[in-house]
C-alpha cells in the first residue's frame, strides 16, 4: 500500500494522517498543476487520487495516469454529460487493457513501471488551502483482519436516514447523507438536501461519486480526501484524533449482521467506534434516524470495508 498527500501549512497542521509536504503547483495552458511519480504498481492495484480545495469558486479539476508511453484521464471533476455544449461528443482516450478507467479511481490489470499521476485545475493561480492526495493498494484482500486496538470518538455524528428522503432520492443517497452526518457533528448547518444536489454528478446522475463528497465538504471548511486502506493502523489514527470515517462497504447477503441492508455492491457509513470485537457506525440505510446508530461485528464489517476497496472519506474540522 502507498499513500502521497500533499497540502499547505493551515490544512497539513488539521489533517489527521502524514503529509508529506507542499505541492509544486506548476503553470500549464490549461492552468495550473501538479504531478506525481508513483512506485511502481502491480496488477490488480487500485489507484484512487484526491483534491480538495477551500475556494468554493474554485474545482474544476481533471487526473490522468501515465506510463509506459500510455496515458489514462478520469473524467472531470465536476463531469460533463456525455455531449458538450455544442453537442460534440468528447474524444475517446482509447483503450488500454492494462488499466480501466473508473468514475473516481483506475484499476490496474497488468504491472505498470514508473506510473505518474498528473492533477490539471482549471485557475490562474496556484491553490492557497488544499489537499492532494493519491492512494494506492490491492482492489481486494482475502483476509482483512478486525482491529486489535480500540478508539471511539466522545460522542456519535448526528443520525441521519437517507430512508426519509423523497422516494426517487432515498435509495441513491447514502454518500452525501453520510458527508452531511459529519459536517454536522463539526457544527454545519446547512440544509442536508442542499449537500446531496451538490454532490449529484451532472454526466451520469450518480450521487455517490467520490470527489464530489470531498468537494461539498471543502466548500464548507472540512479539507479532507478519499484514501484507500489496507488495515486499521491509519483509520484508528483518525479516529484517536476524534474524527469519524466516511467507510465504503460491500457485502452479501448475510455476511453483515444487523445491517439495514440485506447485500450490497457499495454503499456508504459514518464509521465513529472500533474495537477488536464490534464497531459502531451511523447506517444511513436505516429507515429512520432512531435506527441509524448500528453495532457491527469488527470481523464482519472489516471483510465488508477493507476486503474490497477499503475506501473513506476523511473529513476534518
Amino acid at each position: 500500500m502507498h499513500t502521497l498527500r500533499l497540502a499547505d501549512p493551515v490544512t497539513t497542521r488539521a489533517y489527521p494522517l502524514t503529509i508529506a509536504g507542499p505541492a509544486r503547483w506548476a503553470a500549464t495552458t490549461d492552468g495550473v498543476a501538479v504531478e506525481i511519480e508513483l512506485p511502481d504498481l502491480p496488477a490488480g492495484t487500485l489507484l484512487v487520487p484526491s483534491l480538495a480545495l477551500a475556494d468554493r469558486a474554485a474545482g474544476y479539476h481533471q487526473w490522468t495516469l501515465a506510463a509506459e508511453g500510455a496515458c489514462w484521464p478520469l473524467p472531470p471533476v465536476p463531469s460533463r454529460p456525455p455531449r458538450d455544449a455544442a453537442g460534440a461528443t468528447p474524444p475517446d482516450p482509447g483503450r488500454d487493457p492494462r488499466v480501466s478507467l473508473h468514475i473516481d479511481c483506475w484499476h490496474t490489470h497488468a504491472d505498470l513501471a514508473a506510473p505518474r499521476v498528473r492533477v490539471t485545475l482549471r485557475a490562474g493561480a496556484a491553490p492557497s488551502r488544499y489537499l492532494v492526495a493519491v492512494s494506492a493498494r490491492p482492489l481486494s484482500l482475502p483476509h482483512a483482519a478486525a482491529p486489535t486496538a480500540s478508539g471511539a470518538l466522545p460522542r456519535p455524528p448526528p443520525p441521519l436516514s437517507q430512508m426519509t428522503a423523497p422516494p426517487e432520492l432515498a435509495p441513491r443517497i447514502c454518500s452525501p447523507t453520510s458527508v452531511a452526518m459529519v459536517l454536522g457533528h463539526w457544527g454545519e448547518t446547512d440544509p442536508w438536501l442542499t449537500i446531496v444536489e451538490e454532490c449529484r454528478d451532472p454526466a451520469t446522475g450518480m450521487y455517490g461519486v467520490w470527489p464530489l463528497a470531498v468537494a461539498a465538504a471543502a466548500r464548507r471548511g472540512s479539507i479532507g480526501a478519499v484514501e484507500v486502506f489496507a488495515g486499521w493502523d491509519e483509520p484508528m489514527a483518525v479516529l484517536e484524533r476524534g474524527i469519524p470515517l466516511v467507510t465504503s462497504i460491500r457485502f452479501e447477503r448475510g455476511s453483515l449482521p444487523g445491517a439495514p441492508l440485506e447485500r450490497t455492491a457499495g454503499h456508504l457509513v459514518v464509521l465513529f467506534a472500533a474495537g477488536p470485537d464490534t464497531v459502531a457506525v451511523n447506517d444511513p440505510a436505516a429507515p429512520d434516524a432512531d435506527s441509524v446508530t448500528r453495532t457491527y461485528a469488527a470481523a464482519a464489517f472489516s471483510a465488508a470495508w477493507l476486503g474490497s476497496r477499503g475506501a473513506a472519506y476523511i473529513l476534518p474540522p
